[in-house]
């Protein structure tokens, strides 16, 4: 494989490994510890770190499935476009559960450096999310 295919690789494992089999130990192995994020101004949920990010979403959506739709990669950089469906059967964003099936979507960039996600700019549908949550 070449390194453009190599970092396809480690964000599939993101999605698929992490995100959908729920297989926390893949981070250590795909990701730094210290994952630098960029999100818009008016995102939902700003985790401090990629761990607590997984660990909190999934108390909110224990059964979150990502689908994977578009996939581009170039120099250090991979770009996903996304969408995932999930029950809201936990706590977020310090609400009750609401049993409501949401879906989101959103496209996110990864840059990876010696095999390892270290930043990710991520853009989703967050105020959609809220108003399925009947936040909004």
């Amino acid at each position: 494989m070449n390194q453009t295919e190599d970092n396809k690789a480690i964000v599939r494992r993101y999605w698929f490994e992490l995100w959908n089999d729920k297989k926390l130990e893949v981070l250590d192995e795909i990701a730094v510890e210290d994952v630098t994020f960029h999100f818009p101004p008016g995102q939902a949920h700003q985790p401090p770190t990629l761990r607590k990010w997984f660990e909190t979403a999934l108390i909110a959506f224990p059964d979150v499935h990502f689908t994977l739709h578009d996939e581009l990669a170039e120099g250090d950089k991979v770009v996903s476009r996304w969408s995932y469906e999930a029950t809201n059967t936990g706590n977020f964003l310090g609400r009750d559960t609401t049993q409501l099936k949401v879906k989101d979507l959103g496209i996110d960039i990864f840059r990876i450096e010696e095999g390892k996600i270290v930043e990710m700019w991520v853009a989703q549908d967050s105020l959609g999310l809220l108003q399925q949550l009947k936040v909004l």
